[in-house]
This record gives structure tokens, C-alpha cells and sequence, in this order.
């Protein structure tokens, strides 16, 4: 032998004593502590048996090689991949919680493996393991043991994930981190932990797991374009390189055991079984293919365009349903439809009568979107002096009122207020108002939490000067008001002119628009979406004259559009209707509740003199506008007439019921005693679901024997028998094997000495060589030859394996080998 081929095959005896000091523990030239299992070239893979004492030349312990260290790797790169939303999220308490339940998901990938499972049993496992620990974490009141879910659980995880949702939707950075945020980003975190361990673990693609991680990096930062905080990304690219190399190192190892296995003491490896081997060996192309990563990860948000830095006219600042990404309105629909309410604000007020809460305007209609105009919202526009409402004159009279909030659920970036606002006192963040909508956005923060005063006017003309408004002084201003597409359809303008046929002033064409939608459509929340014209655009408005069913975004569009045809000024205004009274003690009279289902959209029109006033014409919903010749109240905002709105309840608390003693009636105590059981019936179907494959594995076993018995062939169905436990157990099995070979490879590679396998392998031989010679064995025989193969089996497993084996036969999912005719086929 050669120096060269002498150094190579000392280099992979090195590699090979490595992986089993590693895997069991002890040094090198440490010996297996079973007599019967001798350990030539260490070649334990880390296998539960490896590490107990067991079969450390066990050529199924190698598929696991490595696996501790990559899932280190890959948990690094996670949790430092996930502060990417450290400056999206307000707090660093979901942070700890996703990388606990992280470590969790990828434990269980690991242990799962060590046990040899099938890889459908190890992932789906894995992902039973994460529906575990968020229920533990997140529901246990709802689950049996505090850790089973059950359907109660489930719908606290819609619950959650919804509240999550809404608050990543609603919101801006640096959002609150409630209980669904936390929920959302660890249930999420644990997802994206079981891909990657699926990637780095089941198919050495640690490449694609970090692009996967990079993205959730990325996202974040680039949404709302913070600067790229440098030691997190030196981490995160510390932690790609880290798993890069612990792959490199799991291929030299699994490289230089196939060569030890080839060359028995290391004699004659070839040198492709050396490639990389080495202290620094294979490390050139993780360098190389990280630093690429760093660079290009370096210079892209050089590249991209500055998210956060918007075109403020498209009215992308945020994302909530009040942004026009794709259509505000469609958002507000989808909001109205969420099947979970909640308290979005309360307030209590100075004012007559409870006033809406307007949070935007939309005024740009393209034909099929309404989209809001941020321009207004100026550096220097702070919330302490409002400006004057546009187009109100000194002769129509106000009255100033106080309003204070308090939000609840509600995370937006706007800001509820009644309209018209001269300032606002208590919040938190920097805010700025826009001019002509007199609305509030944060620059950077939200309404979560927050506890406000806004000081407000109440504008109160009478109906005949509302009649007698002169002509808009400014037709330049009021142009963007007037806009209409050139093909509006045509029963909008008809449907217009016939509606104000008699009215002379634009009041009376505003209040006969307002009393049209509310005496002859539906309101329906549903009509929309099951006949096809959800929507706010003019074919939505055409369809929904036609089918006069709808909810706000229809009513306020429909009339919003009409009033231009008309020739008068309009925009939609969104924000929440007053909502409801707490009770009516005279301590909480003029305290309100506002929730998430009372979001809503009216119409704004604009008169000279007295500036925009809201009308509602929403069917069923909402306060009336109208003006008497003596007015002394606020349109829109509490101007009560008797085609105004049925007042709204509260929800009332369900009390228990008596009977004449005091006691609980029989229907509650039925309804206990049902309750009591379905927690031990969900019990009881989790243990028969648990048992259903050791109980498809014996129906099989006995219809098997069965068959064989009839058919004079109990040999070959006590072999087949015999190779399924040994996949149950975990041995390799092969249908390249005959039933000697497969015995001898018993003997040699697992030191099985059994002489019951003998008698199987001549039982079944004889059966299929010389049935006709009266060599068959008797089936008491075959039986007796066979359990004591089968325990020969077990002796030769570790405990782990032969719970498995019962618990989730392996031999249900693996292809079995039906031949046990081992001659070969006649001549022709």
C-alpha cells in the first residue's frame, strides 16, 4: 500500500472512531458494553440502541447522523432570523415563547428520527407534537389534561389567530404584542421550524431553509423599512453559515462510513469516500456560498425602494381597512362579515347626542375604487390646533362638546374622531392631522391603548339655510369632489334624476336621495357577496339599484355617486356609528360602548357656508340627517327624527334559570351532566385512534393466518409474518432477499443467534422446494418456530422500539415482500 492510500485510510478510520465517540460518548477505541454486538468502525448513527449500550455497528443508526448539531444550527438560525420583527413588535415576550415552541418542534424531529420511524410517522409526529404545545400554551383550559385539544380548543386558536390578524392588519409599527400576536407568531414560528426541519433533517436542503428563514427575516424590514440593523443580520448570517457547515460535515462523515463499511479495517477506501475530510475539509464552499449571501443580502435594501417613505396620494401609509391597497371598502365588508365581535372603544361625551367617529375619507373614485387623499398629513400638522372646518361661515351657529376615548381592541393608525375636531389632548406618539378631512393618522405608533380627549364643534344651521347655500366659491377646490368616470352606467343618472325630480335646492336632493335608499332597499350583508356585487364600483352601484339589498359601502357609495351626478360635492367618510349606552344610571348616561361590527361608511356632502355634513343613508343603520327651521342639533351626529335608527341594545349576560325553590332547573342539570361526558368521550376516541393501527396490524396478522391455513401454505405466511416484525422493530428488509440470506444478515450484522430462525427458514424452504415430498411442516410447528423468532426479535431491540412497534407498526406503511416462493420460474 502506497503512503498516499495508507494516509486516506487512516483518515477514514479517524472519521469513522469520531462519529462513535460522538454518537456513544466514550473515546475511540471505547467497546460496546454488549457482547453480542461488537462495534467495528463506530458506525452508530446516534440511535436511542447506539446510546444505551446497544448495536453501535447498526448500519439503521446511520440515517441520523449529525442530526443534534444541524437542529442546534437550524434553532439559531430561527431565533435570530426572527428578529426581523423585534421592531414590527412593541415587546420581546413573543419572541421567547415562538422559540420555545421552536425548540420543542425541532426536539421532536430529532428524537423522532433516533427512533427509525418511517419519515411519514417522524413529520407527522412532529407537527402533532407542535398542535400539543400551543394548546399547552395557549388553550390548556380547553383541553383534556390541559394539553389534548379538543374542539373548544380549536376555536380558541380561531379566536386568537383572528384577534392576531386584526391587529397586524389594523395596525402600524411598533404593534402591541396582545395575546393573538404572541399566538400568530409562535403557532407560525413552530410551522416554519417543522419545514426547516424537514428541509435540513429529511432532505439536506439547508440551502432552501435558509432562504426560507432570510425571507421571514427580510419581510418585516422591508415592509415598513427600518434600517437594517446590522449584528442581527451578522447573526442570522453567522447561523446560515454554522448550519452550512454542519451539513458539509454530516456528508464527510456518512461518506467516510461507507467507506470504512467497503473496506473493513480501512484497506482500499477509494479516494472519492475522502473527499473533504478533515478539520477544515468541505469549509471552502460554505465560506463561499455565505459570503455570497451576505453580499447580496448587503446590498438589497440598497436596491429596493424605500416602503416607509410613500407616495402619500396613493394612501398607502399602514395597512388596515381603511388604506386603499386594493379597495378600503371591500376590507370594511369583510370586516362587518367577521363572525367575532369585539369592543373596539368607549367613550363618554358632552355632547346632546352620542356623535359618529369618523376615521377617514375617501374621495377618489376611479369608477371601481374609492381611495382615500393623504396629502394633508404635514410635518407640522400636530393635534393641539385644528384648523376651521372648510366652507363654514360665521352665521351658521356651533356648539363645542368633549369627547373622551378609550380604545379597547382597535389598533389602526387613524384616529376615531367626531367630526369637526379642533384638537385633541392625551395621546401618545407623534400624530398629524390632515386638513381637509380634519382626520388623525400616526406617523408611528397606534390607537391601541390609547386614552384621548378631542375637543369638538357641533354644527347646527337650520333647514332653510341650508336651502339657501350659495354656489361653491371655489369650483377649482371642489373639482376632485365632482369626478366621474365617462362610463358611468346609466341607471345611476336616471335613477338620480327620477329620485330629486321634485326637489329644487340641493338639500332637498340630498334629503330625497337619503329618504330613497332608506324607505325602498334592504339592508343584507350577505346579498352582496352570494349574488356577485360586493364592491363599491359604479357596476357595483348599477347592480345594487337593481337588487336594492346591501350594506353601507353600497348606500354610501350609491348616494355619494348620485350627489355628483346631481352636481353636489361628495366624499365617504369611514369611521364607527355612536354606538351604545353601558346602562342608564345616571353615572354611565353619557358613557358609550363602540364595537368592531358597528364599523361604517355614510357620505359626506359639501355646502357652501356650512362645509361637509354627513347623511346616512344606510336602511335600519345609523342616525338621520335633517334640519328643522329652528335646529338646534348636530347632523349626522345625533340629529334624531322619527325615520331615525332603532336604538341598539348591549348584549345581555345569559343568567341561570330556577325553578319555584331556588334550585337549578332539569335543564341545567342535564346540560352539566352531558358536559361532564364529553371530555371522557373525547378521551375515550383519542385512545381508540391511538389503538387503531396495533388493531389493523392483528386483524391483518389473522386474516393472513387464516388464509394460510386453508390454503396448505402456513411456512410462507409464518415468513411473511416473521419480515413484517422485523420492519415493525425497525430491521432493514429487503425483497432482494431469500429467507437464508436474510437470516444470515440477521447473524452478521445484528448478532441474532436463534435457532428457532433456522427452523422458520427451513419450514418455509421445504415448503417451497418440496411440498409434494411431504417435507411441509405442520402448522403447531410453524407457529411455535415462528413466535420464538419473533421474540428472538424483540430480545435483540431496545424498549423504545418495541413500544413503537406496537403502538405504530411500521409494516401498515412499508412495502411488505408478498413472495415466499423462492424457486425459480419453470423452464419453458
Amino acid at each position: 500500500m502506497s503512503v498516499a492510500e495508507e494516509r486516506r485510510a487512516a483518515a477514514t478510520r479517524d472519521a469513522a472512531a469520531r462519529l462513535q465517540a460522538a454518537r456513544s460518548g466514550v473515546g475511540p477505541g471505547a467497546r460496546s458494553s454488549n457482547p453480542r454486538r461488537p462495534s467495528p468502525g463506530g458506525t452508530s448513527g446516534g440511535s436511542w440502541s447506539g446510546s444505551a449500550g446497544g448495536r453501535r455497528d447498526d448500519p439503521r443508526d446511520t440515517a441520523n447522523v449529525g442530526d443534534l448539531r444541524l437542529g442546534l444550527a437550524a434553532f439559531l438560525l430561527l431565533a435570530t432570523g426572527g428578529l426581523g420583527f423585534g421592531r414590527v413588535l412593541d415587546a420581546l415576550d413573543w419572541w421567547f415563547v415562538t422559540n420555545l415552541v421552536i425548540a420543542i418542534v425541532l426536539a421532536t424531529a430529532i428524537l423522532l428520527r433516533r427512533t427509525r420511524l418511517p419519515a411519514v410517522f417522524v413529520w407527522l409526529g412532529t407537527g402533532v407534537a407542535w398542535l400539543l404545545t400551543i394548546t399547552l400554551f395557549f388553550a390548556s383550559e380547553t383541553a383534556i389534561i390541559g394539553i389534548v385539544p379538543t374542539p373548544t380548543t380549536l376555536g380558541a386558536f380561531e379566536r386568537l389567530r383572528d384577534a392576531g390578524f386584526q391587529t397586524f392588519h389594523d395596525g402600524s409599527a411598533p404593534l402591541d404584542t396582545d395575546a393573538g400576536v404572541v399566538f400568530v407568531m409562535a403557532a407560525g414560528g413552530g410551522l416554519v421550524a417543522l419545514v426547516i426541519a424537514w428541509l435540513v433533517l429529511g432532505r439536506h436542503a439547508p440551502v432552501l431553509a435558509a432562504v426560507l428563514v432570510f425571507a421571514v427575516y427580510a419581510g418585516p424590514t422591508v415592509a415598513v423599512s427600518f434600517p437594517l440593523d446590522p449584528w442581527v443580520f451578522a447573526f442570522v448570517a453567522l447561523s446560515f453559515l454554522w448550519l452550512l457547515r454542519e451539513d458539509v460535515r454530516r456528508r464527510e462523515l456518512l461518506r467516510a462510513l461507507a467507506s470504512a463499511r467497503a473496506a473493513g479495517d480501512g484497506r482500499g477506501a477509494g479516494p472519492s469516500a475522502m473527499t473533504g475530510v478533515g478539520r477544515f475539509g468541505g469549509l471552502g464552499p460554505a465560506v463561499l456560498v455565505s459570503a455570497v449571501a451576505v453580499v447580496v443580502a448587503l446590498l438589497t435594501p440598497a436596491v429596493l425602494p424605500d416602503l416607509a417613505v410613500r407616495d402619500v396620494t396613493a394612501g398607502a401609509r399602514g395597512s388596515g381597512p381603511f388604506v386603499n391597497g386594493i379597495n378600503p371598502l371591500i376590507s370594511l365588508g369583510q370586516s362587518l362579515r367577521r363572525p367575532a365581535n369585539t369592543t373596539a372603544l368607549e367613550y363618554t361625551t358632552t355632547a346632546d347626542e352620542p356623535p359618529y367617529l369618523k376615521v377617514t375619507d375617501l374621495n377618489e373614485f376611479t369608477g371601481t375604487v374609492w381611495g382615500p387623499d393623504n396629502s394633508g398629513y404635514n410635518d407640522g400638522n400636530t393635534l393641539d390646533a385644528f384648523p376651521a372646518p372648510a366652507g363654514l361661515s360665521e352665521a351658521i351657529p356651533v356648539e363645542t362638546f368633549e369627547t373622551t376615548v378609550t380604545v379597547d381592541s382597535l389598533s389602526s393608525p387613524w384616529l376615531p374622531l367626531p367630526y369637526p375636531t379642533q384638537k385633541v389632548d392625551g395621546l401618545r406618539g407623534d400624530w398629524r392631522f390632515e386638513a381637509a378631512g380634519l382626520t388623525a393618522m400616526a406617523e408611528r405608533g397606534s390607537t391601541r391603548g390609547q386614552t384621548y380627549t378631542a375637543t369638538s364643534t357641533a354644527i347646527l344651521p337650520t333647514a332653510q339655510q341650508m336651502r339657501d347655500v350659495p354656489p361653491v366659491a371655489d369650483p377649482a377646490s371642489a373639482a376632485p369632489y365632482l369626478e366621474l368616470p365617462d362610463d358611468l352606467p346609466q341607471i345611476i343618472r336616471d335613477t338620480a334624476a327620477d329620485v330629486t325630480a321634485t326637489a329644487s335646492t340641493d338639500y332637498d336632493r340630498a334629503i330625497a336621495l337619503q329618504r330613497y335608499f332608506r324607505s325602498t332597499f334592504e339592508y343584507s350583508e350577505s346579498a352582496p357577496v352570494e349574488e356577485g356585487f360586493d364592491g363599491s364600483g359604479a357596476e357595483v352601484i348599477a347592480t345594487f339599484l337593481e337588487r336594492k339589498a346591501g350594506y353601507c359601502i353600497h348606500f354610501s357609495s350609491a348616494m355619494a355617486v348620485m350627489s355628483r351626478v346631481l352636481g353636489i360635492p361628495a366624499r365617504i367618510a369611514i369611521g364607527y356609528l355612536p354606538g351604545t349606552t353601558i346602562d342608564n344610571t345616571p353615572a354611565n348616561r353619557d358613557t358609550y360602548i363602540v364595537t368592531s361590527d358597528q364599523l361604517h361608511a355614510w357620505p359626506e356632502l359639501y355646502f357652501e357656508g356650512v362645509g361637509w355634513v354627513p347623511f346616512e343613508p344606510t336602511a335600519s343603520r345609523g342616525v338621520v340627517t335633517q334640519f328643522s327651521d329652528a335646529s338646534t342639533a348636530t347632523p349626522g351626529s345625533g340629529s334624531v327624527s322619527p325615520d331615525s335608527r332603532p336604538a341598539p341594545t348591549a348584549a345581555s349576560t345569559p343568567t341561570p334559570t330556577a325553578d319555584a325553590l331556588g334550585g337549578p332547573t332539569s335543564t341545567q342539570s342535564g346540560g352539566a351532566f352531558t358536559a361532564a361526558l364529553v371530555p371522557l368521550a373525547i378521551l375515550l376516541g383519542v385512545l381508540v385512534l391511538l389503538a387503531t393501527p396495533s388493531i389493523a396490524r392483528g386483524l391483518r396478522r389473522a386474516a393472513g393466518r387464516r388464509r394460510a391455513l386453508a390454503e396448505g401454505t402456513s411456512a410462507g405466511w409464518a415468513w411473511a409474518e416473521f419480515l413484517d416484525t422485523a420492519r415493525d422493530l425497525g430491521f432493514p428488509v429487503t425483497s432482494a432477499e431469500s429467507p437464508r440470506g436474510f437470516a444470515s444478515r440477521l447473524r452478521g450484522q445484528f448478532r441474532i443467534e436463534s435457532p428457532a430462525v433456522d427452523r422458520l427458514v427451513a419450514a418455509v424452504e421445504r415448503e417451497s422446494y418440496a411440498p409434494s415430498t411431504g417435507g411441509a411442516a405442520s402448522a403447531g410447528s410453524v407457529d411455535a418456530a415462528l413466535a420464538d423468532a419473533k421474540a428472538a426479535l424483540r430480545s435483540a431491540s431496545q424498549p423504545l422500539e418495541r413500544a413503537l412497534a406496537a403502538v405504530l407498526p411500521r409494516s401498515l406503511v412499508l412495502r411488505r415482500n408478498q413472495r415466499v416462493d423462492w424457486r425459480p420460474p419453470a423452464a419453458s
